[in-house]
């Protein structure tokens, strides 16, 4: 059943040439074209992470190709909602790659024979796990209209007017939309902890143990509650806001990466 990974993997990098075209040529037809491709490769995802799902007896997290393909499918779901929602031409073109390189790196350290750990079959991990891929996915999002916002802030700024800042959307959707996303991640990071201490406290007596992935999370929390709390603030610059995006998004790589401890499952 690997195949319908492989086809996944395939449409979505249809999906991506689509997106170049239209974030290339500005025309709406193309990003159509593209969407209908990712709802495809979408599809067969679902069905692949389901079938896994179905065989293996467990949430497909428990190792390194299991989440790379999750994290893919989770980036893919919120990148649908968001074109639906906003029909910006630039954001399959820059979030597509992402989405189609996971998939495909999943299946070139894809494990066929993977023995999932027992504390991962408890019913808490649908979600914990859930909300903590969300969470980033959304969280991408936020990093990729920060970049966006920086970028035309640069191009407004020295009045040097070249091909990106007619194809990426102007500073104030940037920033709007930067903000949206970053509520949504933060929303779920927080949901994240919370279902991860409840968790804890039952499968290892301690609601909180400083493990590496949690203080990795907690202070990723920390950073995108500041960000909140200094976008709401009356001292709020879109600029900084965005530069703290991008820091955000690498401590979201280092969690995603801390793998010991009590969470040495990859």
């Amino acid at each position: 059943m690997i195949w319908i990974l492989t086809l996944a993997a395939t449409l979505y990098l249809v999906g991506l040439l689509h997106s170049v075209f239209g974030f290339y040529q500005k025309r709406p037809v193309f990003r159509r074209l593209a969407l209908g491709m990712v709802a495809g490769a979408f599809v067969c995802h679902t069905l692949f992470l389901f079938w896994i799902g179905f065989t293996r007896r467990h949430f497909p997290i428990t190792n390194l190709p299991e989440s790379l393909c999750f994290f893919a499918w989770c980036i893919s779901l919120i990148f649908m909602l968001a074109s639906c929602r906003y029909r910006i031409n630039a954001l399959g073109a820059f979030t597509l790659p992402m989405v189609s390189g996971l998939t495909i790196l999943s299946q070139v350290v894809w494990e066929e024979n993977h023995f999932s750990p027992m504390v991962l079959r408890s019913g808490w991990v649908y979600f914990h796990a859930g909300t903590a891929f969300l969470a980033y996915a959304a969280f991408f999002l936020t990093f990729l209209f920060a970049v966006f916002y920086l970028i035309q802030e640069k191009e407004l700024k020295g009045k040097n007017f070249r091909f990106l800042y007619f194809h990426l959307p102007p500073l104030q959707p940037c920033d709007e939309m930067s903000g949206r996303f970053l509520y949504i991640g933060f929303a779920a990071m927080s949901l994240t902890i919370i279902s991860g201490a409840i968790w804890a406290e039952q499968a290892w007596g301690r609601f909180w143990n400083w493990d590496p992935k949690e203080t990795a999370s907690l202070v990723t929390w920390c950073i995108y509650l500041f960000l909140i709390h200094y976008r709401l603030s009356g001292r709020w610059h879109a600029k900084r806001a965005a530069y703290v995006s991008i820091l955000g998004f690498a401590s979201i790589l280092v969690t995603f990466g801390v793998n010991w401890g009590l969470h040495a499952f990859l």
